[in-house]
């Protein structure tokens, strides 16, 4: 008795478990990025003032030190203005001085001839993959127009399996509105890519901004009315400013009051100029608030180097209209995740969509780690911004997602055993009018190439079966629909590619309590679970409660267990307890006067720590 009043005391003042649990470092250099961009005669009109230098000198600052990435031109062959290397200072300096060469003096626009030389010449690494492809025009390779229609549905039926096959994410920016629009998207939306469509040559910037985002996510701060805090975890940070035709200097105010101009000779600051944009970077900033003189533009964003980074579970680019988005996040210090109660403790997540009200990220039941789910999406693109708050400091994460209609659901019917996958797919009859809609597959496995197969149709429902996958392989589908819609017009419903892998042969995880539960009744009461979940499919049944006629001693405290114990003289547990009663009572006087007195300074201390 005495021995647990003595451990609950050194229990209550003992100090409180921190930790950093070790987290896979990503990896450095993996990334490879190839960059296709239209030098067709028709540029001349869509882009006559090779807006293209700029935006690509945009896109070079902006691709991350490390990965790996080349750059194209494509007309009626491709050829390499830069060829595949890893990123570094020299190679950006090289890179700027090689876009000059960007011109309009192609003959035709052969799209698939791009792709297959950045297949084959261009990726070479391990890590993900980005295909950033730009262009004006149709697919066009030659004066006979069915040859060039030919080789537009080759990169239907031949090419996007292959990326897929690949992991190759594409990214396409359609300039003008002659672009073939159709296949630049059904290109993104089948590799899980992303596509934009720019208005003008003057809004090239704007969309390879988001191409670098997709290709290279980056955490930033918040700029609020052209405000933001520099904290002292930030070791670098590049401003991107896009300006308007006749707009004064951009200058930049330092905490001190004092400003930066480009003019400015300073030797941990770089000016990037151009007619549409400054991309400024300061190494080692001043800790405090930052200003920007300029005018407040949505796109405007201050990009940083740091090592307290905010991080994301992969935000997928397309969701489905009736599907729920999980948005997972956590801070890693030195790509090591942060598990300590003190640093959690003082942070504030949140997800804002669109212009909508923010909704607060809970903790996800793991160390570490929130999340937040999203429901209930409009169809179209939507803004997401993810803000953490760690009240001395911010980081943020801006991405943009898109809803698409979903008028064909996926199912699955699952045999583990024979490792055999059935794909049920159902069409909306209040969309789509079954009778002539003709569903195949695109189906690509490990060290083959990708093979088509057409689902068959019973009772409404198109099915499409994979026997005999073998472990350790992953198999991508793809599926190319036709059909029409209840007026008679043509449909091409998009339908999201599949990634099959070992997980899906998995058994579902245990409800949880149930592993505590099968503990606490015994080894016996394991067996007969287990034996009763296998004859059900793997559910398990509800739990039963002891006998009454269970002796009471199995459950008992030590002490009772004795036939014989000491008498417990009360009044000194009663004096015991008045001490620490008053021990708790002073001590935490003074412990809260210290807390409240030094809890910047604490902050303070913890960011220097992680930093």
């Amino acid at each position: 008795m005495f021995r647990m009043l003595i451990l609950a005391v050194l229990c209550a003042f003992g100090p409180a478990g921190l930790s950093v649990r070790a987290q896979p470092a990503a990896l450095a250099g993996g990334d490879d990025i190839q960059v296709l961009i239209d030098v067709s005669g028709s540029m001349k009109q869509n882009d006559p003032d090779n807006l293209r230098i700029e935006a690509g000198r945009l896109l070079v600052e902006l691709l991350p030190e490390g990965s790996r990435t080349g750059l194209w031109l494509f007309a009626e062959k491709t050829v390499p203005l830069i060829a595949s290397d890893k990123v570094d200072a020299a190679w950006k300096q090289q890179a700027g001085k090689a876009l000059a060469n960007i011109h309009s003096r192609g003959l035709y626009t052969h799209i698939e001839d791009a792709i297959r030389t950045a297949l084959s010449q261009g990726f070479k690494g391990s890590g993900r993959k980005h295909l950033i492809l730009l262009t004006d025009g149709f697919v066009d390779i030659s004066k006979d127009i069915m040859q060039s229609a030919d080789s537009r549905e080759r990169i239907l039926s031949e090419w996007i399996p292959k990326l897929q096959q690949q992991d190759i994410q594409v990214q396409t920016v359609a300039l003008s509105d002659q672009a073939d629009k159709e296949l630049l998207e059904k290109l993104a939306f089948e590799t899980g890519g992303w596509a934009e469509v720019a208005q003008s040559a003057d809004s090239l910037q704007r969309s390879f901004l988001k191409m670098a985002q997709k290709a290279a996510p980056k955490t930033t701060l918040p700029l609020r009315d052209n405000k933001f805090d520099v904290d002292a975890g930030v070791r670098e940070f590049s401003i991107l400013v896009f300006k308007t035709a006749h707009a004064a200097p951009t200058q930049l105010v330092m905490p001190d009051g004092n400003k930066l101009a480009k003019q400015t000779m300073a030797a941990n600051v770089s000016w990037l100029e151009s007619r549409n944009y400054d991309l400024i970077t300061v190494r080692q900033p001043a800790v405090g608030e930052w200003g920007l003189l300029a005018e407040v533009d949505p796109d405007n964003q201050v990009m940083i180097v740091t090592d307290l980074k905010l991080q994301l579970s992969e935000i997928p680019n397309f969701v489905g209209e009736h599907e729920a988005m999980v948005i997972e996040a956590h801070f890693t210090d030195r790509d090591r995740l942060i598990t300590r109660a003190d640093f959690l403790g003082m942070l504030s997540l949140e997800v804002g969509l669109d212009q909508q009200a923010p909704l607060k990220m809970a903790p996800a039941g793991k160390p570490g780690f929130f999340q937040q789910s999203l429901n209930g999406l409009a169809l179209g693109k939507h803004s997401l911004k993810i803000l953490a708050d760690g009240k001395t400091f911010k980081r943020e994460i801006i991405s943009e997602i898109q809803v698409v209609a979903a008028p064909i659901s996926v199912e699955r019917e699952i045999d583990a055993a024979q490792r055999r996958v059935r794909l049920l797919l159902k069409p909306d009859l209040a969309m789509v009018d079954p009778a002539g809609m003709v569903v195949n597959a695109q189906v690509s496995r490990d060290g083959k190439p990708p093979e088509t197969h057409a689902a068959t149709e019973k009772d409404g429902i198109w099915q499409l079966e994979l026997a005999e996958l073998p472990p350790a392989a992953i198999t991508k589908v793809g599926f190319n629909v036709m059909a029409k819609d209840r007026n008679g017009k043509p449909l091409a419903p998009a339908v999201k590619p599949l990634t099959i892998d070992d997980s899906w042969f998995q058994p579902a995880e245990p409800p949880p309590g149930a592993a505590a539960h099968a503990a606490e009744h015994g080894g016996h009461g394991q067996h007969d679970a287990a034996a009763v979940a296998a004859a059900e499919g793997g559910h398990e049944p509800a739990a039963e409660h002891p006998s009454a006629e269970s002796p009471p001693a199995a459950h008992a405290p030590p002490e009772q267990s004795h036939t014989s114990a000491e008498p417990t003289n009360w009044w000194l547990v009663g004096g015991i307890l008045l001490a620490i009663n008053l021990l708790f009572g002073v001590g935490g006087f003074f412990i809260h006067r210290y807390l409240k007195k030094s809890e910047a300074e604490q902050h303070q201390r913890l960011l220097e720590r992680l930093s």
